[in-house]
C-alpha cells in the first residue's frame, strides 16, 4: 500500500472510485444535492488534477489500483484576517473517501494522517473539515485523529 498525491496518470482509477461512491449505499450524501452525473465528475476531477496551487488530490493505491482518495482545497488567509488568526495557510478536507472492499482496515485513518503530514510538509498550520452528522464512523474517525467539533452547519433546502 502506497500513498501518494495523484496524477493525470491515475485519472482513471479515480474515475472508478467516485462512480464507485456514487453508488456507494452508505454515503447517502452523495446523490442528496444533485444526481451523479459521470461526464461532470469526470471533469470536476480532471480539473482537481491540473490544479497547480489550490486543490491537492492524495490516494492510496495497491497492486489492484486505487482504492481511497483525499481531496483538499488550499486557502491562504487574507491579509484583512491575518490580524484575527494565528496561523497564514489553511486546508480544507473536502473529501475522503475509502472503496468499501478496503474498509474497517485502518485505511482512511492512514490516509487522513498522510494528508496531515503532507499538509504540514506544504505550509499548511490549520486544517478544518465538514463532516455529516449522520456519518458516526467518519466522525468517530476524525475525533480519534483529533479533530474536533466547533459548530454544527444546518442547511435547509428551498
Amino acid at each position: 500500500m502506497i500513498f501518494k498525491k495523484a496524477t493525470l496518470k491515475d485519472f482513471e482509477g479515480l474515475c472508478r472510485l467516485r462512480k464507485e461512491l456514487a453508488n456507494d449505499p452508505e454515503d447517502k450524501i452523495t446523490t442528496e444535492y444533485a444526481p451523479y452525473q459521470e461526464e461532470n465528475d469526470r471533469a470536476w476531477i480532471q480539473k482537481c488534477l491540473r490544479s497547480r496551487q489550490r486543490i491537492i488530490v492524495l490516494i492510496a493505491k495497491d497492486a489492484g489500483g486505487i482504492y481511497a482518495h483525499a481531496i483538499i482545497c488550499l486557502e491562504k488567509v487574507p491579509r484583512k484576517m491575518q490580524a484575527y488568526v494565528t496561523y497564514r495557510k489553511k486546508a480544507r478536507l473536502v473529501h475522503l473517501y475509502v472503496s468499501r472492499k478496503k474498509r474497517r482496515q485502518g485505511i482512511g485513518e492512514k490516509l487522513t494522517k498522510y494528508t496531515l503530514k503532507y499538509l504540514k510538509k506544504y505550509g499548511v498550520q490549520f486544517v478544518d473539515l465538514e463532516c455529516y452528522m449522520h456519518n458516526d464512523k467518519a466522525a468517530a474517525l476524525y475525533h480519534k485523529i483529533g479533530f474536533r467539533d466547533v459548530y454544527v452547519l444546518k442547511r435547509f433546502p428551498l
